[in-house]
Parts: C-alpha cells; structure tokens; sequence
C-alpha cells in the first residue's frame, strides 16, 4: 500500500517513475488509484464549500480554522452529532448532552414477562447464538433478565444479564 501511495504522490507531482515504482504503477493501476483520490478530493472540497483545487497549506489552514470553530461550539454546548441516536447515549454527557432516557416500566408484570408455552427453550451453545436468542426474546418478553433466564433451559442468570446488558449497551435492546 505504501508503495502504491508514493506512485501516486509521484504521479501527482509530475516526477519519473523508477523501474520498480512503474512496475508499482502498472500492477496497481496508480493512475486510476490518482485519478479516484482526486475526484474524492474535490468533493470534499465542494462539500466544505472550498474552492478547488487547494495547496496542502491551505487545505491545513481551512481544516486548522474548522477544527478550532468546531472546539469553539462544543466548549458553548453546540455539539454537531453525526448519529445522535448512537452517540449522545455513549458520549453525549461528556460533550455536556443529556442522554436520553430508556422509556422502560418501572416493574415488568408477571404477564408481561412469563413465557405462555411450558416448553422452554433450549439454551444455545455459542456467545453469538446466545445473544440472538436473547435479543429475539426481549422483543418479545421485555427486558427482564430473570423473565429471559427462566424461558431458557439451562441459561447461566449471571450470563443472560450480561448477554442483556451488552445488547442494552449497545442499542439492540
């Protein structure tokens, strides 16, 4: 990768080529991998409402001066989320945002939460298995961790809770 990247700058510079950088080039298609970054480039720049093309100083100007205006806003609250749905609950209060609130019961009834079938099922072998088949059933039974423990044959308590609690963490539940 290393090699194909100084073609490009080579290429981009208008420099020769050594024997083993056009041998670079043409296994690796550099003009194309060039001509790719470029067009990136300039959409970039149309996206930030820069003029194009920018020497590499002014583009470290601009992006210096937006950085410091972003520290700015973020330092009087104004912070411009990406996702907010994923990350003001993650990184929300260290940016001074209050994370929402989960919208769940304060007691889950035991209608709620019972299975309806007798039949239990059946605890799956694998970490991957076992947080689908808690996640499915929290859809359905709610976020009970003794409720999910006790439709599962054989389900560890300790284990279904921290299976929830990851699921919890990272929005699935």
């Amino acid at each position: 990768m290393t090699g194909m990247y100084n073609v490009v700058e080579k290429l981009r510079a208008g420099t020769l080529l050594t024997l083993k950088e056009r041998a670079i080039h043409e296994v690796a298609a550099c003009g194309i991998l060039r001509d790719i970054h470029n067009a990136l480039d300039a959409l970039v720049a149309e996206a930030y409402g820069w003029p194009w093309p920018l020497s590499r100083d002014e583009i470290l100007e601009r992006i210096v001066a937006l950085h410091d205006e972003r520290v700015t806003e973020e330092r009087a609250g104004h912070v411009r989320w990406l996702r907010p749905e994923y990350q003001i609950p993650r990184f929300g209060a260290s940016a001074g945002a209050a994370a929402p609130a989960l919208n769940l019961p304060d007691a889950i009834t035991a209608t709620a939460t019972t299975p309806t079938a007798t039949v239990l099922t059946t605890w799956p072998v694998s970490a991957v298995e076992q947080l689908t088949a808690v996640k499915q059933l929290a859809a359905r039974l709610g976020p009970s961790p003794d409720a999910l423990t006790a439709a599962f044959a054989g389900a560890d308590p300790a284990l279904v809770r921290r299976h929830l609690d990851t699921l919890v963490m990272i929005g699935e539940v």
